[in-house]
C-alpha cells in the first residue's frame, strides 16, 4: 500500500459522514428498520435485534470507493449479467445495489436473523436470487452458529443461544452451476472455504473479492490456495486491518 492511499484513507471523513450521503431514511417496519437510499429502488431491512450503529459501516464498505473494505475495485467491478456469489451476505447490502445488473445472485447467510430480513429486502428479486441458510467450509454436516452480534460465529454447541445450523462446501452447494464473481467474508473461515470451493473455483475462474483481516486469516495462504487452483490469476491487496496487521481485502481476476 503506497503512503499516499494512506494519508487519503486517513484524511476522510467519519463513517457516519459518509454514510448521510447515501441514506434517505430509517423507518420502523415491524421486526426491521426500512433503509432507503439515493439511487436504489428498492429498500434494506435491517433487523431491530442488531444496532443501527453499525449500518454506517456497513454503509461505507458498500459505497465509498475509498474504504478498503469496497469490494469493487480495479478488476473487480461488477459487470452487466455477473453471476455473483456473496458469502457471508449479512444485511444484503452489497447484493442490494448489484441487483439490477447481476442475471443472479446467490446469498449465503447463516445467520437466522439476517435471513428473514434478506427475504423482505429482495422480495422485487425472488426470479433472480437464491438466499441460502447455510454456514460454509471444508466439509457437509452440521455445526453450531451464534448470532448474539452482528458478526456471527461459528461456535461450540455449550455457548448460550447457539442454534444447530447445517454447514456445506461451495462445491456441494453450486454443484454444476456457474457464477463468474465471489465475494467472500466470513469472519476468519475464509480459507477453510476455499478449501471447499475448488472445482467451483477451477472450472469458472471467477472474480474474487475476499476478505483477509480476520485473525484466523493468514493471506499468503489464502493466495497459495487461490493460485494452486488457478495460477493465472493476478491478485492485489488493499488496506492493511490496525488491529491484526493484515491486508484487509484481496482481489483476484485473470
Amino acid at each position: 500500500m503506497s503512503i499516499a492511499a494512506l494519508i487519503k484513507f486517513l484524511s476522510k471523513p467519519t463513517i457516519s459522514v459518509i454514510a448521510k450521503r447515501y441514506i434517505t431514511g430509517i423507518e420502523p417496519d415491524g421486526d426491521n428498520y426500512k433503509v432507503s437510499f439515493n439511487g436504489l429502488k428498492h429498500p434494506l431491512y435491517w433487523p431491530k435485534s442488531f444496532s443501527l450503529n453499525r449500518l454506517d459501516q456497513v454503509v461505507c464498505e458498500t459505497y465509498d470507493v475509498n474504504d478498503w473494505h469496497y469490494y469493487q475495485k480495479k478488476h473487480t467491478l461488477i459487470e452487466d449479467g455477473d453471476i455473483l456469489l456473496d458469502i457471508g451476505t449479512a444485511e444484503g447490502l452489497f447484493s442490494l445495489t448489484v441487483a439490477d445488473v447481476c442475471s443472479h445472485i446467490y446469498m449465503v447467510e447463516p445467520g437466522g436473523t439476517f435471513n428473514q430480513s434478506l427475504k423482505k429486502t429482495f422480495e422485487a428479486y425472488t426470479h433472480k436470487t437464491t438466499i441460502l441458510n447455510v454456514a460454509i467450509g471444508n466439509e457437509d454436516g452440521e455445526i453450531f452458529f451464534n448470532e448474539d452480534s452482528l458478526d456471527g460465529k461459528v461456535t461450540e454447541g455449550t455457548v448460550s443461544n447457539a442454534q444447530k445450523i447445517n454447514i456445506n462446501k461451495i462445491d456441494t452447494l453450486l454443484a454444476g452451476k456457474k457464477i463468474t464473481y465471489l465475494k467472500a467474508d466470513i469472519e476468519g473461515f475464509e480459507q477453510e472455504m476455499l478449501r471447499g470451493a475448488a472445482q467451483t473455483i477451477k472450472e469458472n475462474k471467477p472474480k474474487i473479492a475476499i476478505t483477509t483481516y480476520h485473525t484466523e486469516n493468514d493471506p499468503k495462504e489464502i493466495i497459495d490456495i487461490i493460485k494452486s487452483y488457478v495460477p493465472e490469476y493476478n491478485h492485489y491487496v488493499t488496506g492493511i486491518y490496525e488491529a491484526t496487521p493484515k491486508p484487509v481485502l484481496i482481489h483476484f481476476w485473470i
